[in-house]
């Protein structure tokens, strides 16, 4: 007899994150200490953004002045799980160098909380590689991170955007070097919509800096009539 759709999905899920565990065990991103992807001593040594925090940059008030100055155009605000330090970085280092994608599923929920006041947006949308990075690396890591957050908010991931231009990397570029590297090098596809409203978009990357790359993507967006882009990072290079 064949199992109801719900305990079907219900055992799937179960078996998936055992063969998880299995495969690929989880291991804090802080001390490394096995059965957690952070341990409770790890997460209280940094803890995740959270309210009260600043309705723009999403900084909160004991992590020091709000960086809304730093927002650049045309983004309307921002959010990201944390700062860019300790098991956060480590997590997101794991995750984008060293295969372990099964650490998305975490880091992608912890996003999706942390946009949950920003309000109602359409669609979310993943910073894209380049075709040529992607093969590379295998993946790209913000479509696997703007999945489960995605999931977590019930909303769609649409390919709005492809990355046009190989760029250098960002790292060890300083804020005007960053924004010249990815002048031009997005393109948005208004087709990619298949017929969901668009005006309102969230962006997710796994790490902001200057937000020169987010700022590119949204110029893009723009260009096909999305009203209002937010971004999303796993964390801010505060």
């Amino acid at each position: 007899m064949a199992l109801p759709r719900l305990a079907a999905r219900t055992w799937a899920g179960a078996l998936a994150n055992s063969l998880v565990d299995v495969v690929y065990p989880k291991r804090c991103a802080g001390c490394g200490a096995r059965g957690e992807w952070v341990c409770p001593i790890c997460l209280n040594d940094l803890p995740v953004f959270a309210p009260p925090w600043c309705p723009r940059c999403g900084i909160p008030m004991r992590f020091g002045p709000c960086r809304c100055a730093a927002i650049p155009a045309p983004l309307v605000s921002i959010r990201a799980v944390g700062p860019y330090t300790d098991w956060l970085r480590s997590a997101i280092i794991a995750l984008k160098y060293e295969d372990e994608l099964a650490r998305a599923e975490h880091l992608g929920g912890l996003l999706g909380t942390t946009l949950g006041d920003l309000g109602r947006a359409n669609v979310i949308v993943a910073v894209p590689l380049h075709p040529r990075r992607e093969r590379e690396r295998g993946y790209n890591q913000s479509l696997h991170v703007a999945r489960y957050a995605a999931r977590k908010l019930d909303l769609p991931v649409l390919p709005l955007l492809r990355r046009t231009r190989a760029t250098a990397r960002q790292v060890g570029l300083d804020a005007a070097g960053r924004r010249a590297n990815v002048v031009g090098a997005f393109e948005a596809d208004a087709g990619a919509a298949l017929g969901h409203p668009v005006d309102r978009v969230v962006l997710v990357d796994d790490v902001m800096t200057t937000g020169a790359t987010l700022a590119a993507c949204a110029t893009a967006l723009a260009g096909i009539g999305v009203g209002q882009v937010d971004a999303a990072a796993l964390a801010w290079d505060l």
